[in-house]
């Protein structure tokens, strides 16, 4: 197999991808990764018959990941899920979301799916009950301070900018790879594909990706500029601890009740939330 950049991805992965926080269970304790994206197989790019997206503008239909965290001891798959991402050109929706691994003890109770509105510059966190939470404004910059803290527990959130390397064929998906290097022997492979382009609305933002939240250089113009996540894989020194890959791009108009807050939720403000997560997570 020819690899080029010098650079040869690590293993066969299951390919996911979408920047969420999460959390990864390891024997070393209990830490949260700020991730984005997507990893996958490697082979010489020469004459591959790429995945492409076929519409014209933003891609529009639905992005399937699986996440797989590892055993450090065995290398093992301990745990998968699927992660599915609907795309309109303004709206993102994840229907199955472990909030509880984004918010750790502070969860909101039965929150389980993410709506992104890009047109009216918020997002929704609602589950089967009648509650919903608002994230705008200063909600956001206190959700990206919240994040830094408890990613500041273990997990490095000021990254170098990257090494990079590629193309790589990845399941079919062209995709060039971005490597960070943190503190305590932490890697994030990171491999994004240009094939496609996603409307990521707030994800892309500052407050979460930039110098308000989570220091990853060049991640935040990557999904301004619509790229797709189409492997993430995170290294504790040798041993993989979490994969994210994605499995398919499937183009096709989704329907506008599946972007949208289902009826009778009572909204509320994620304020006082945040400033006690914010708080709890910084020690004060």
């Amino acid at each position: 197999m020819v690899y080029f950049g010098g650079f040869e991805p690590s293993g066969v992965a299951i390919l996911s991808g979408k920047i969420f926080l999460v959390r990864v269970n390891l024997e070393w304790g209990n830490r949260y990764l700020a991730v984005g994206f997507f990893l996958a197989m490697g082979f010489n790019v020469l004459g591959a018959d790429f995945q492409v997206q076929k519409g014209d503008g933003y891609f529009e239909g639905s992005l399937r990941y699986v996440v797989s965290r590892y055993s450090v001891q065995t290398g093992r798959a301990v745990e998968r899920k699927q992660v599915d991402v609907l795309a309109t050109e303004n709206r993102i929706s994840v229907p199955s979301l472990d909030v509880a691994d984004v918010f750790a003890n502070n969860a909101p109770p039965g929150v389980s799916s993410a709506l992104f509105r890009h047109d009216v510059d918020d997002f929704i966190l609602y589950g089967d009950d009648i509650d919903a939470y608002r994230f705008r404004g200063y909600d956001k910059v206190l959700l990206g301070l919240a994040f830094r803290a408890l990613a500041l527990s273990g997990a490095p959130v000021d990254m170098k900018p990257p090494e990079k390397s590629g193309p790589y064929a990845l399941r079919n998906f062209r995709a060039n790879l971005s490597r960070y290097f943190g503190e305590a022997g932490i890697r994030y492979d990171m491999y994004f594909s240009s094939d496609y382009r996603v409307n990521w609305g707030s994800l892309a933002d500052s407050w979460l990706f930039g110098s308000g939240g989570l220091n990853v250089p060049e991640l935040d113009d990557r999904l301004r500029g619509g790229e797709v996540p189409v492997r993430v894989e995170v290294f504790r020194n040798a041993s993989k601890v979490l994969s994210i890959n994605l499995m398919a791009a499937e183009e096709y108009q989704v329907s506008r009740a599946l972007v949208e807050v289902p009826p009778q939720k009572i909204l509320h403000s994620s304020t006082g939330l945040l400033r006690q997560l914010a708080t709890e997570a910084m020690g004060l």
